[in-house]
């Protein structure tokens, strides 16, 4: 069974935005564990070690990665069992809503040398502080980005057609019966890497895309879809956009490997594309200032994800000052604990 690879929160023209809430949305929860700790205390290696264990049994395996470093997890979720893992330190905080009886936080910073540590607290506080002027400038280099597409818009989303348009997508689903739902999370996300697509990785066995020129979105087609997916009993994902994180981008029903898919088609691209005339209302001569926005929107995207690449490396240096006072055999205790209560050792 193939693991499947999300975003839970991104870095976004609106700053970080999470939908941790959906890593196992609340009515299939059965088994929860908040992660807490400084960088450096093995949050990631904890969860993806569940992760790889669960694979290993033949278990569905869900897989968060973080925004600013996708080579580290913020989450993994088990859905045949309602139990996942999540990081529950800043910027997405979470704690136990129902302790003991359901939810447990794991501290892993009790396992930290912290006499050690005090005479470390200036450089620490000071790379905390370059940490966060470093996404600032990411935030605002994005809210710029975001500034550009929306003057370069060259049309507007036809809602009817739209409408028709999910509707005849949304026929082609089967028909589960029961209540649907529909889990908000990110498929791509602005990193210290660039801009990283998960969707490419994801087992989808039937993509259809709509295309959507450069300025444009099919937020209300992908919103209807999910709707109608939903009310057919279908568990949708609807993967929202990294730049614009109100607007949806894609909708995926993974356990049925299909996906409604927005992008901009080239003169060559291969498979199911929507035939979606009249989806938009184009302006006359809209297009003509085009290629100076989609320069200036390039390069406030890779000055934002220069910022990301700066924070990662001082995050890195920081991670440097835990990591060698962390006594890691009690971790592995917590570790081994974990798995005998999943029934994963």
């Amino acid at each position: 069974m193939q693991a499947i690879h999300y975003f839970p929160g991104g870095n976004t023209a609106e700053g970080f935005c999470s939908h941790f809430e959906d890593i196992l949305p609340a009515p299939a929860r059965r088994r929860m564990f908040y992660l807490k700790g400084g960088p450096g205390v093995g949050k990631s290696t904890l969860m993806r070690r569940v992760g790889e264990a669960a694979e290993k049994v033949g278990l569905e395996v869900e897989y968060f990665h973080c925004s600013s470093d996708p080579d580290s997890l913020d989450a993994v979720c088990l859905p045949q069992k309602g139990a996942a893992l999540m990081d529950g330190t800043a910027p997405h905080v979470y704690d136990p809503v129902a302790p003991g009886a359901r939810d447990t936080l794991v501290s892993l910073g009790d396992f930290l040398d912290e006499a050690a540590l005090r005479p470390r607290l200036d450089e620490i506080l000071r790379l905390q502080a370059a940490i966060s002027g470093r996404f600032r400038r990411c935030y605002c280099y994005l809210s710029g980005a975001r500034s550009v597409l929306e003057a370069a818009r060259p049309g507007l989303e036809d809602s009817g057609r739209a409408r028709e348009l999910a509707a005849e997508w949304a026929d082609t689903l089967p028909l589960r019966g029961g209540k649907g739902s529909i889990r908000r999370l990110f498929g791509s996300a602005y990193t210290p890497k660039g801009h990283v697509d998960l969707l490419p990785r994801m087992d989808l066995k039937r993509r259809v895309s709509v295309d959507c020129p450069f300025g444009l979105d099919a937020n209300v087609l992908m919103t209807e879809a999910a709707r109608q997916a939903a009310a057919r009993g279908l568990h949708a994902v609807a993967l929202m956009d990294p730049l614009c994180p109100g607007r949806m981008l894609h909708v995926v029903i993974p356990a049925h490997g299909v996906g409604l898919l927005s992008g901009r088609r080239g003169p060559s691209d291969p498979g199911e594309w929507l035939d979606a005339e009249g989806l938009f209302d184009m302006e006359a001569g809209a297009e003509k200032e085009q290629s100076f926005d989609r320069n200036a929107y390039e390069l406030l995207i890779q000055r934002a994800t220069e910022q990301l690449s700066a924070a990662k490396k001082l995050h890195d240096e920081l991670e440097s000052h835990y990591v060698g006072h962390m006594d890691f055999l009690k971790w592995r205790t917590v570790l081994d604990r974990i798995l005998a209560e999943l029934e994963l050792a």
